[in-house]
């Protein structure tokens, strides 16, 4: 499956709990334009409140792949919008004091959640830092951030695509944060949310993979409720 990923799509509204992807002059352009069209429509959850995400999967004949029109927030294909894991992760990468168990807690707050499982941070850490590795998209200084934080040895295996323990937290942690840090500084809270957007698309662009789709358990959860052609 190919993804468009659409931004400044909103969720979070409870007066508006259908969010349809694209409007239906736009889904018949598809149609026009010889496209084959299919509705697929998934539930998440904030705040206590359940939202319905309608997007459209679209192919012509001949295709090897269909591609999938959908929210910047759905990209991590879970039952949370996007801007939630990121605000986890970005919590616990550049809160060294803060444990996994304490991140979960205070995402939960922040969202009116009734669960965010500590465990969620650690995967998505883990996927996360060891993409942006093998892919080289650390420079020196995180290099040698992470030498004065992990030791020399360290630093050596993250230079060369490995992490030198799975104990090891701290040398993910820089990684994360040399990511995220200038995307998600801003403190408004939309601000926030529509740096997530822009992460999700260069994630994407770059990877050609959905943010956090990377490891097993991430990015599974979330299931298609009803199909309409």
């Amino acid at each position: 499956m190919k993804y468009i990923i659409q931004p400044d799509i909103q969720i979070g509204n409870p007066e508006i709990r259908d969010i349809n992807v694209l409007t239906l002059e736009e889904i018949n352009e598809y149609r026009n334009s010889g496209f084959k069209c299919r509705e697929n429509t998934y539930q998440l959850k904030l705040g206590g409140i359940g939202y319905e995400v309608t997007c459209l999967e679209v192919w012509r004949k001949g295709d090897k792949e269909h591609s999938l029109i959908i929210p910047a927030f759905l990209i991590t294909r879970r039952v949370y919008p996007a801007y939630v894991y990121a605000f986890a992760i970005n919590l616990y990468s550049s809160k060294p004091q803060l444990s996994q168990r304490k991140v979960a807690e205070a995402t939960r707050k922040e969202y009116g959640l009734e669960t965010f499982d500590h465990t969620t941070v650690g995967r998505a850490m883990k996927a996360l830092a060891e993409t942006l590795v093998e892919d080289t998209v650390i420079d020196t200084e995180t290099t040698e951030a992470a030498a004065q934080e992990t030791g020399q040895n360290e630093a050596s295996a993250i230079h060369n695509g490995r992490f030198p323990s799975v104990q090891d937290t701290s040398a993910r942690r820089k990684i994360i944060k040399s990511f995220f840090y200038e995307k998600l500084k801003s403190s408004c809270q939309q601000g926030f949310k529509e740096a997530c957007d822009r992460i999700a698309i260069y994630w994407y662009t770059l990877y050609h993979r959905l943010l956090m789709n990377t490891a097993p358990g991430i990015g599974r959860k979330l299931s298609i409720v009803t199909q309409s052609t």
